[in-house]
């Protein structure tokens, strides 16, 4: 243990890391496979839920996590509706622009970012920081829901698309 960092926070920092390389692969292939959907968003929502059950220990309510993970989920599910799939040859395809492809990284850099603050407020262990750790958990919550979402949404259409088709 280094001052208040623990095995946890090196799990935080691994699944963040993970996720934000997963997305950045998933950016750049034009076919996406269903596994390459959801393994940033369960990532996303691991590091979101550690960050959560951190605060629980800290006596903060769960329903605020609840609630940002509902509210995510609902604004993911709505992108991973808006989002245009088109089919070619052999199967289903998702049909993204290049800035649409950039904001699932910058979701993810986002839950980097609050990693990276739980990871600064534990090792500065300053009672001032607790409502940036609180943030930063209710944020990766967020992302995660939100990632989790469109993953879900964006499986289910394809997975339509794709009976449509045969």
């Amino acid at each position: 243990m280094v001052h208040n960092l623990t095995l946890v926070h090196l799990l935080l920092v691994g699944a963040a890391a993970g996720c934000i390389y997963l997305s950045l692969r998933e950016v750049r292939r034009r076919y996406i496979s269903t596994w390459r959907l959801f393994a940033p968003a369960f990532l996303a929502l691991f590091a979101g839920t550690i960050l959560s059950l951190l605060q629980f220990a800290e006596h903060q309510p769960p329903w605020l996590f609840g609630a940002a993970l509902a509210a995510g989920f609902v604004v993911g599910a709505i992108r991973g509706v808006m989002i245009g799939i088109r089919h070619d040859m052999y199967r289903p395809q998702v049909n993204l622009t290049h800035a649409a492809k950039l904001l699932l990284l910058w979701v993810s850099i986002v839950v980097g970012a609050a990693v990276a603050v739980e990871c600064a407020g534990a090792f500065l262990a300053n009672p001032d920081l607790e409502i940036f750790r609180l943030g930063a958990a209710l944020v990766a919550m967020l992302c995660g829901g939100a990632m989790l979402g469109r993953a879900l949404l964006l499986t289910i259409r394809l997975h339509l698309a794709d009976r449509g088709s045969t």
